[in-house]
């Protein structure tokens, strides 16, 4: 192992935003401790050529991998394959970070040892660029090592666990040989579901350092673009499940692993039911998903029914995601 952290930062045509994220890495406190691997996409713009600025002038820090568009999970996992870090994580070629404030992660993962370790991000919006911090649950106990089994299912400790937030040992991620699904959209869940439920420990600090930008209207959450692309989030559920199925987990980590899932499915259901604007295609293709969940697996479709149910009423009712948003308070 070489750095004590590598940043893998999966880019693909960021031109506009990619000079932003790169300046917040490049300072010359990481040169001993941070690796920074650009992982260019297969870009039409000139991402490569400004990642190769940063390459070029910080060569201690910067490192360019250029390859042919495999996805978001391709650029993961090529990250992965290259990191020479004890710890890695992951920064989106159109977001940053706050470089003071990792400064004093590497620090802390100096002498921290768990194998996944979980900090604060902001989330700015693209309009006004003002954010708000998205802080740890007061009742999580920070800059102590904890047993991962005996907080992940601690009312809603893992929700705070995101790609944004989630630091994890190396090792953990290449003994455990955890691949993602490519030439598809939504593999961050696929990612954070693999890597935790392998780890023994964690330990949560309090400190902000992802900040995510969120209200492009071309991110892949957008409501549109859920629909859009559903098939690829329904691979995701599907791999998932198959996960589950072909792994073996302690009691704990299991119902944690379950909730997750179940989560994901109650996703694709709002993506069906309630995101897509052609009514009669979103139900049609919710009843197929549902037949074929109830067939292959009856205990996720009995889970996850409920949520079916709720969907479909909002369905018939006309909410769409807008409406729904507003339900929820957002």
């Amino acid at each position: 192992m070489g750095k004590l952290l590598t940043i893998a930062m999966p880019c693909y045509n960021v031109e506009a935003y990619l000079e932003r994220g790169l300046d917040s890495l490049a300072d010359e406190r990481f040169s001993d401790d941070l690796e920074v691997l650009i992982v260019n996409d297969g870009s039409t713009d000139s991402t490569k050529e400004i990642a190769q600025r940063f390459v070029d002038a910080h060569p201690s820090i910067f490192t360019l991998i250029d390859k042919e568009n495999g996805g978001h999970g391709s650029g993961i996992n090529a990250g992965i394959a290259h990191a020479t870090g004890k710890y890695f994580r992951i920064v989106d070629g159109d977001d940053w970070v706050n470089t003071d404030n990792l400064v004093l992660l590497l620090e802390r993962l100096r002498t921290a040892d768990s194998d996944i370790v979980v900090d604060v991000k902001r989330e700015v919006d693209m309009a006004s660029m003002q954010g708000d911090v998205v802080f740890l649950p007061e009742y999580v106990e920070t800059g102590t090592e904890l047993s991962f089994s005996e907080v992940c299912n601690r009312e809603d400790t893992e929700s705070c666990i995101t790609i944004h937030t989630l630091t994890v040992k190396t090792d953990l991620l290449r003994s455990s040989g955890i691949a993602i699904r490519e030439h598809i959209f939504y593999v961050d869940y696929e990612y954070i579901v693999k890597a935790t439920s392998r780890a023994d420990t964690v330990t949560f600090f309090p400190i902000e350092i992802y900040q995510y930008l969120v209200g492009n209207a071309n991110q892949s959450v957008a409501a549109e673009n859920w629909v859009k692309r559903y098939r690829h989030h329904e691979t995701v559920v599907r791999e998932l499940l198959q996960f589950d199925e072909e792994n073996a987990f302690s009691a704990a980590i299991q119902a944690y692993v379950t909730r997750k899932i179940q989560l994901v499915i109650n996703t694709h259901y709002n993506v069906l039911l309630i995101f897509d604007k052609d009514r009669k295609q979103g139900l049609a293709r919710a009843k197929a998903f549902r037949t074929w969940l109830h067939e292959r697996y009856p205990s996720y479709a009995e889970l996850t029914d409920k949520r079916y149910r709720k969907a479909l009423a909002l369905h018939y009712f006309g909410v769409d995601a807008a409406k729904l948003g507003k339900i929820m308070g957002r």
